[in-house]
């Protein structure tokens, strides 16, 4: 037990005292910080500068021109026409002249109550003009024909387009309201063991590529430097993402106001959520941990971490896919049986309690399977590294260390 607290502080140490550990962590914090300070900062040293240009892009306002030769209620097109200012023009050269200048961006000539012509200099693929025009001139009509025929515009519009207000009652999970704050738990934990395991691949491997895993195999026992180097490893993961999600929240608590209270349900996270989120998530970490750690163990250069290591992470990025996928279909076949299986119960199961229904018994026993799972991935990991630490040369594949496991026990 000595033996895995001496390496378990050695690699913790290791991770926190790395200039790029401790510089990656406070510049993300800052950022974040920054980023969540943007409205308040807008609020106390920009707000007058805002309001001179809300004047000034209202008397800068974009102009279109039009010719009249058919409307009776021009100025109710001029209402409802909201992409500027429509400026009439005493002719249609003039008005093809300033469309071609520039100094209009369009022009209308209204030949009749429900006809125009549309003038532009360049046609471009998206434009918008004609439908915003469409409605001023539609709505104009609407006006003078009910007018004609003694009815009052604005109660028509009350009885076509009544104010509707609505409540909604949610019995069960919000998967709308939770979605953000889940993506970006799963994304983060899929950051994490990425990174982290192809860190503790590295440190095995360049102790093996050194010998100094020689000397270390004969100072403690195999299972004490696996553990000791995933634990340490572990740890520093969470703490950096702990951190992280910690200055996100304070950052926010301080600048809530500015925001309207808009970002309330990224940050209110349930504390029940938050704990079992951590309990598979650490699990999880650990369990494939375990296996980046025993795959450092199995090649003797550093550059081969990449190819040796490339089928667990495509299927770690199956398993990212199919939680992904499981967000937009929490009651699916598929996330179902990927909440009970080892390698992707640990995101899958997360995603179901934050976003779907699932029983406690359901949350129990993936989590039993879960940790024995681990457990046994950990003492498997420490007999490949104690095996691994003996053979050098080409990389060696993990089946083919774990025939050379079956047949030493046989």
């Amino acid at each position: 037990m000595k033996g895995l607290w001496t390496v378990f502080q050695f690699e913790l140490m290791g991770f926190l005292k790395k200039k790029s550990f401790v510089v990656s962590t406070l510049l993300i914090c800052l950022i974040i910080a920054i980023g969540l300070s943007v409205p308040t900062l807008q609020d106390k040293f920009f707000n007058a500068s805002r309001k001179d240009e809300s004047k000034e892009l209202k008397s800068s306002q974009q102009t279109y021109g039009y010719i009249n030769q058919g409307i009776t209620n021009m100025e109710n097109v001029k209402e409802n026409f909201s992409l500027g200012q429509l400026i009439e023009a005493s002719s249609k050269d003039e008005l093809e002249e300033r469309v071609d200048s520039g100094e209009f961006e369009a022009g209308f000539i209204l030949e009749e109550s429900t006809k125009y012509v549309y003038v532009v200099k360049n046609k471009q693929l998206i434009d918008n003009n004609p439908f915003i025009f469409d409605h001023a001139l539609a709505e104009a009509y609407r006006i003078s024909e009910l007018e004609k025929r003694g009815i009052d515009y604005d109660q028509v519009v009350d009885v076509m387009d009544p104010p509707i207000e609505s409540e909604t009652i949610v019995l069960g999970k919000d998967s709308a309201g939770n979605y953000i704050y889940t993506y970006i738990l799963v994304f983060g934990l899929y950051f994490m063991i990425i990174l982290y395991g192809q860190l503790i691949a590295t440190s095995v491997a360049s102790e093996k590529n050194n010998r100094t895993m020689e000397v270390l195999i004969t100072s403690t026992k195999s299972s004490n430097l696996i553990f000791g180097k995933v634990l340490g490893g572990a740890l520093a993961g969470a703490l950096q993402f702990g951190l992280i999600i910690v200055a996100a929240m304070i950052a926010y608590h301080f600048n809530a106001e500015a925001w309207n209270h808009q970002l309330d349900f990224v940050f209110h996270i349930p504390l029940e959520v938050l704990l079992k989120f951590s309990a598979f998530g650490i699990l999880g970490y650990l369990f494939y941990s375990f296996i980046y750690g025993a795959l450092g163990a199995l090649v003797s250069r550093t550059e081969d971490i990449s190819s040796s290591a490339t089928p667990i992470t495509l299927l770690f990025m199956v398993v990212f896919f199919v939680s992904m996928v499981g967000m937009r279909m929490t009651d699916s076949l598929l996330l179902k049986v990927a909440s009970f299986l080892p390698v992707s119960s640990f995101m899958a199961m997360f995603v179901r309690i934050a976003m779907g229904s699932v029983s406690n018994i359901e949350v129990v026993l993936s989590l039993i399977l879960l940790l024995v799972s681990t457990i046994l991935v950990g003492i498997l990991g420490a007999m490949i590294y104690r095996i691994g630490s003996l053979m050098y040369g080409n990389p060696v594949k993990l089946k083919e260390a774990i025939k050379l496991l079956l047949h030493d026990k046989a």
